[in-house]
């Protein structure tokens, strides 16, 4: 079964909102940029990653935030707690994946990432966007308002599933 997933317009977010002043001079890397850079390392083979049985392969998406068609993966971590029905938050290291698509046989032009750490907002979650050519190019680091004002509607601050 499908959920209302909330609409926000991602690309409207920007940074978060505590990135501290990366001028070009400086040469520094935000915590966020840089969090977001080892987090795409951990990705590599997510799409041969667990779907959820409601959300398998591509997907029309319920209100176009990340694409008027869309694709998620999750990691064994919320895959088990999905399956454990129990309603219990994530744990710490589970991560979904979702690309969005502009057509259902289109290529990807974003990829969306949740991460479950402690640390980062008061979700609990970072949150990462990344060109959607896979180059890893971060477009949206760490705890983004619009990101979590839209997931804030959902079982812990996943919208497409409730367990």
């Amino acid at each position: 079964m499908r959920y209302l997933i909330l609409p926000t317009l991602l690309l409207a977010c920007g940074k978060a909102d505590n990135d501290p002043d990366t001028s070009a001079d400086s040469g520094a890397i935000s915590a966020e940029d840089q969090r977001a850079a080892d987090l795409w390392a951990e990705l590599e083979g997510y799409s041969e990653w667990q779907q959820h049985e409601d959300w398998m392969g591509v997907s029309a998406s319920e209100d176009g935030t990340h694409g008027a068609f869309v694709q998620i993966w999750m990691n064994d971590l919320a895959a088990d707690a999905i399956a454990a029905g129990d309603g219990a938050d994530m744990p710490e290291g589970a991560i979904l994946v979702k690309e969005g698509y502009g057509s259902e046989d289109g290529a990807a032009n974003g990829i969306t990432v949740m991460a479950k750490e402690s640390g980062w907002g008061d979700d609990g979650w970072f949150w990462a966007k990344y060109a959607g050519d896979g180059s890893g190019s971060v477009q949206l680091a760490g705890s983004v308002n619009g990101c979590t004002g839209c997931h804030s509607g959902g079982q812990d601050s996943v919208l497409f599933v409730t367990w």
